[in-house]
């Protein structure tokens, strides 16, 4: 497997587990804006990435959102 595939695998489940993606072509998409991602897009191309990336995203939006802590408290 090529470092560029590895990459932009890592980067698409990143972007899926963010919880701003609602599915892989939303991630697909930003990935095309991305630096050498164009040649590990092909992976995404097949139904087990695809099925993957939109559980990841699924799984991110249904979480609720944690808590944030105040900035000030000690």
């Amino acid at each position: 497997m090529s470092e560029t595939l590895k990459r932009v695998q890592a980067r698409a489940r990143e972007l899926a587990r963010s919880g701003k993606f609602v599915s892989w072509r939303a991630v697909a998409f930003e990935l095309r804006f991305e630096p050498d991602c164009l040649e590990g897009l092909g992976w995404m191309a097949s139904p087990a990435a695809q099925e993957e990336i939109d559980f990841m995203c699924r799984e991110a939006r249904d979480r609720p959102p944690s808590p944030r802590r105040d900035a000030n408290a000690a």
